[in-house]
């Protein structure tokens, strides 16, 4: 799932873009988005601050109390990694799209092929250079599973459910136990609570007695995990 972030102080531009990505998701279901949009620059700082970053963020440049390059800076303080694309009418704005690590920007109005193309480019540069996968035993064969799709692992009745990316689950008579030395290379997995692995690229929120995942699951922290749970998590968004 991609989360994409809009921000525009112009409801028509705003309705355009969603309208784009939203065809996007129908054509391409194995890149699924997560659309939210906002008026004001203010509002999506106080979402993120909330509720965690966007994987994509689409930013109008010029818009009232706040340009587009000014709230890129402000996401980039966060050291979250994310793409950025700016929604200009001129291409002068380029050079300030560098400087704050933006993949590019996009002249309105928007049309489909280069906002299509746009987004690609972001998935790809989102996406491990290397795709390493682990391999699960269930009870209808063999599962290779791609580590980033990989959401969370719950203990249950003896088996392990394991949630991916697209919603889907599969079940595991695997001991977490020995699904976390098999995914001990891989930094994002952690255990929040000894019936629980999350992999942390999917926690949209952290408090001290639960995570919000992006796909609206809620997961317990125990107490006695939660001081290294949260420095594991800040330690990881920091690095990554």
């Amino acid at each position: 799932m991609l989360r994409i972030g809009i921000c525009d102080d112009n409801q028509n531009d705003i309705k355009q873009i969603c309208e784009l990505a939203i065809r996007f998701s129908e054509e391409h279901p194995e890149n699924p988005l997560q659309i939210q949009a906002y008026k004001s620059p203010f509002d999506l700082l106080d979402d993120i601050e909330k509720n965690g970053g966007f994987d994509l963020y689409l930013l109008d440049v010029v818009m009232p109390h706040m340009t587009g390059v000014t709230l890129a800076k402000r996401i980039r303080e966060r050291k979250e990694k994310a793409e950025i694309l700016f929604l200009t009418f001129s291409k002068e704005y380029a050079v300030d799209a560098f400087s704050v690590k933006a993949s590019g920007y996009l002249i309105k109005p928007v049309d489909k092929p280069d906002f299509d193309d746009a987004v690609l480019d972001c998935i790809h540069r989102l996406l491990p250079t290397k795709n390493p996968s682990i391999i699960l035993k269930s009870k209808t064969g063999l599962h290779r599973i791609p580590v980033y799709e990989l959401v969370c692992i719950e203990s249950f009745n003896h088996n392990q459910i394991v949630t991916l990316s697209d919603g889907s689950s599969l079940e595991t008579s695997a001991t977490l136990v020995e699904l976390m030395e098999v995914l001990k290379d891989h930094p994002s997995f952690v255990r929040p609570h000894r019936a629980y692995i999350v992999n942390m690229d999917f926690i949209r929120k952290l408090s001290t007695r639960e995570l919000l995942l992006t796909n609206g699951k809620s997961i317990p922290i125990s107490q006695n995990r939660y001081k290294e749970l949260k420095n594991s998590y800040f330690s990881y968004m920091i690095h990554s």
